[in-house]
């Protein structure tokens, strides 16, 4: 056959086609071939307000999973705080089962329906995750101002602080709870606050100091630490991963560990140092369909391989520090089932330092 001959058939072919469609013909195709998340909007719930760490964790997963996700569909960041997670959490209990609405999910927030948190009836168990990024190993550290007139743990003997906190309820609170009755400190206690107001209130003398993690807060306020305005006392890091971030401040810095009084102490420090995978995981409320879990979840892993994302990741989240893995939703689960099993003992210290008030 000539190349005239061809191409005169190839161009019969284009026309047909062309008009075929323009007709409307083969229109239904086209829709039935369109990925299940093409021209949809996806609300991802976080349980924490706006310029947070829990913030900047889900808007850096969002504009990556769009990219990612068959579709394209638009994120929706939709703040929902207050009531230490329950009402968020309650929220995705009952959310919308179409791959329409999502939300981070952290440790704290899973155990309010264990300790009997007023409105709590949930089951983190049920939740349909989809995967989370490693956000790194456990990081907080006691941290007292300057003007305090406290430069070691020593200084801490025989006299009262004043320590500000988020609520009662809180991951901020149950560290501090736990942190000070390990080092047996005398503590006037100053709630409420959220984590950029406690900064406010640091730098106003409100309060001498505070625990909060040192990464964030060589971002939010990294003067503290190049100045030598804020002096860190001891980490919840566990001995072997000290230092809790590179930086000068933080060499010699010990962990809580080292002075834990008995087994339920350590186990408490334990669990809260085992929940890499809990930092920022991803979930669909309960009765999705697993199709849709396992679009979002392969979209999630590819996301953890782009370079621009750990880039972004590093800087946003981790603060410098390297970014791991994405674990699936199945590595999540279990991490969810290991972290929900508390024994007696523990669970009854536990619920004491984060559930109840200071007496």
């Amino acid at each position: 056959m000539g190349v005239r001959k061809k191409l005169l058939i190839f161009a019969k072919i284009k026309l047909f086609l062309l008009c075929f469609f323009a007709s409307g013909g083969g229109t239904a195709s086209l829709d039935a071939a369109q990925p299940y998340f093409h021209g949809k909007t996806i609300t991802l719930q976080v349980g924490a307000q706006a310029g947070g760490r829990q913030d900047r964790i889900a808007r850096t997963m969002a504009k990556y999973l769009s990219k990612y996700t068959p579709g394209n569909p638009v994120f929706v960041i939709f703040n929902k705080t207050g009531g230490q997670g329950i009402p968020a959490m309650l929220a995705l209990s009952k959310g919308a089962t179409d791959g329409s609405f999502m939300s981070t999910v952290i440790s704290s927030y899973m155990e309010a329906p264990y300790f009997g948190a007023p409105g709590a009836n949930y089951d983190p168990r049920k939740f349909v995750y989809v995967g989370a990024p490693s956000t790194g190993k456990q990081r907080n550290v006691l941290i007292f101002h300057q003007r305090s007139g406290i430069k070691a743990l020593a200084d801490l003997k025989n006299r009262e602080v004043t320590i500000g906190s988020q609520a009662v309820g809180s991951r901020s609170y149950l560290y501090s709870r736990l942190i000070t009755e390990i080092l047996g400190l005398k503590v006037r206690w100053v709630l409420g606050y959220d984590t950029l107001q406690l900064n406010v209130a640091i730098e106003q003398g409100e309060v001498q100091g505070r625990v909060n993690d040192a990464a964030s807060m060589m971002t939010d306020k990294p003067q503290w630490f190049n100045n030598g305005e804020v002096v860190v006392l001891v980490a919840m890091t566990l001995p072997e991963a000290l230092p809790p971030v590179k930086h000068p401040r933080f060499d010699g810095v010990p962990s809580i560990m080292q002075f834990a009084k008995n087994e339920a102490q350590k186990s408490i420090i334990q669990k809260i140092n085992s929940t890499g995978r809990l930092g920022a995981a991803l979930a669909f409320p309960p009765g999705t369909p697993e199709t849709l879990r396992q679009i979002m979840e392969e979209a999630l892993l590819k996301v953890g391989n782009d370079p621009a994302f750990r880039k972004d990741w590093e800087e946003l989240v981790l603060e410098g520090n390297r970014f791991e893995q994405m674990h699936s939703g199945k590595e999540v689960l279990e991490n969810v089932r290991i972290y929900t099993d508390w024994q007696p003992e523990i669970l009854s210290m536990y619920k004491r330092l984060a559930h109840e008030a200071p007496k």
